[in-house]
């Protein structure tokens, strides 16, 4: 399977738990005729997380796929902060 088509596929099982597990809002748009790609994470009208990324089918492949590694570790980050303050809880 392409590298990238899995990081897709695991930003969005995180934006997914995100909103079944937790209050925060997840928001996850490839716009096809703005070639862009753009995620956010709110809690409430705060943002406490978003990646833009622009002429996405330009983008290296290479390049592309450092980005969305980041996306996934920023998400995963959140993540065990949410489960760190349920057990703490």
């Amino acid at each position: 399977m392409d590298k990238n088509l899995a990081l897709f596929t695991q930003i969005n099982s995180l934006s997914y738990w995100l909103l079944q597990e937790s209050n925060f809002k997840s928001s996850v748009n490839l716009d096809a005729s703005d070639d862009s790609f753009f995620i956010s994470i709110k809690d409430g009208i705060e943002s406490i997380y978003k990646h833009h990324i622009e002429d996405f089918s330009k983008k290296d492949r290479r390049f592309l796929r450092i980005e969305l590694s980041s996306i996934v570790s920023h998400l995963l980050q959140i993540k065990r902060s949410i489960q760190d303050h349920r057990q703490a809880s």
